[in-house]
């Protein structure tokens, strides 16, 4: 049987030891996973190289990344992902996830980062550093920036939407910008030309 796993953009100077990390969703019965081979706690091993001449020898003392799902088959479970460092105690880095491209992307960090001289003391900092994602306002839309004033006096900036993110007949773009900025004033139109209230500053 044919089984597709999860591409993986390793440079040189790494071995994958063993490799089980499946592309493919898990398949639920009974509040377990039915394609356990790619849900188990035994996933991927990957570990360090050096050449001598042509022939390759694994780094027994440098570092090493282990890839589990955890509990084993459990509908429950995530991904943990472990970096582990020879002659330090306990794991230097770990990560959880359910998602998969995820799990990718940070296996891909840890080894490329590890290759590029990450230190030991920083590898978690750093990692977790390049991975923070932009928060996103809990409004649905972010826009852009519009100036409010008051009595002519510049005040601050508030998020305005443009109308290519809304896509609206422009009176309701403009009433859903109003709301936005969270800004009380009239939303008149007159001769299918905007008021000056509505004006874009």
């Amino acid at each position: 049987m044919y089984l597709k796993r999860v591409p993986l953009n390793i440079p040189s100077g790494w071995a994958i030891i063993h490799n089980n990390f499946g592309d493919e969703d898990p398949f639920f019965r009974d509040g377990g996973i039915v394609n356990s081979h790619f849900y188990n706690e035994d996933l991927l091993f990957i570990q360090p190289i050096s050449f001598e001449g042509t022939s390759p020898t694994v780094e027994q003392q440098d570092y090493s990344l282990k890839l589990g799902w955890y509990p084993h088959a459990s509908a429950d479970g995530c991904y943990r992902l472990t970096v582990w460092k020879a002659n330090v105690e306990g794991a230097v880095f770990q990560y959880e996830s359910r998602n998969r491209e995820e799990i990718r992307k940070m296996i891909e960090r840890c080894v490329h980062g590890i290759a590029n001289g990450i230190s030991t003391e920083n590898l978690e900092q750093e990692i977790l550093a390049d991975t923070k994602d932009i928060k996103k306002s809990h409004r649905v839309y972010s826009g852009n920036r519009k100036r409010i004033y008051d009595q002519e006096e510049f005040v601050e900036k508030k998020n305005r939407l443009t109308h290519s993110q809304v896509g609206f007949y422009w009176p309701v773009y403009y009433e859903v910008c109003n709301i936005v900025c969270l800004e009380p004033k009239l939303n008149k139109s007159q001769d299918e030309m905007l008021t000056s209230d509505n004006r874009k500053l």
